[in-house]
């Protein structure tokens, strides 16, 4: 059977030097993978690869045995779940997942539902209408988890998603990026958290660039 993700020998490098090297992964659907390793060791980098916001300096990505050229984004049943969030400051919460959601071709009256939907879903119901700008920290990284899972993806690519989080809200953002994989889909993430590494099913290390089965 096709791996709905797959990278065979992968390698980036930026400005001479090199991120990673030799990097290859298979992710089927209903599985999860954890991308742990120190700082700097290009867990980033990796997801930006597999997702193709960069191109690899080496090797190939493919999605569903299809290669990954260009942003592999809703079209392709991806969402991401970016380290800085990657949130419209001027608009409110419901609002960032509502213009993602009707980018991905859903009517706007559905797109309103779907965002207080997926905002419920993660805890913020109360801050729906508040400007990003209004929002903590947490608040606003729960919200960029909640978009992402308002696309309804086939792969969910999450860099470092809890890094923000009180454990309360951890376990409930959590818990709903797992569900994707529950669902069929497969799960992607960068993390420090080892528990959060644990709940996986693989982990890559990209100190020894080398992964396990969990």
């Amino acid at each position: 059977m096709t791996p709905l993700l797959e990278a065979r020998d992968l390698a980036y490098a930026i400005d001479g030097r090199t991120v990673f090297s030799g990097v290859s992964l298979t992710v089927d659907a209903g599985e999860r993978l954890a991308v742990v390793g120190p700082s700097g060791s290009g867990k980033t980098s990796l997801l930006a690869c597999l997702t193709g916001l960069v191109t690899p300096t080496a090797g190939e990505v493919l999605l569903q045995g299809e290669p990954v050229r260009g942003l592999a984004g809703p079209s392709r049943g991806v969402a991401m779940v970016l380290q800085g969030y990657g949130l419209v400051s001027l608009l409110s919460a419901a609002e960032n997942i509502e213009v993602a959601v009707r980018a991905a071709g859903t009517r706007p009256s559905d797109a309103r539902r779907v965002a207080r939907q997926a905002l419920a879903a993660v805890g913020l119901t109360p801050h729906a209408d508040q400007l990003v700008d209004e929002l903590s920290g947490g608040q606003q990284q729960r919200t960029a988890v909640a978009r992402a899972l308002a696309l309804g993806p086939r792969l969910l690519v999450a860099d470092e998603p809890t890094a923000e989080l009180d454990p309360a809200s951890r376990v409930l953002a959590v818990a709903r990026m797992l569900e994707v994989t529950e669902r069929g889909g497969a799960l992607v993430l960068a993390t420090h958290d080892l528990d959060v590494a644990a709940s996986c099913h693989h982990v890559l290390d990209l100190h020894v660039t080398a992964a396990r089965s969990g």
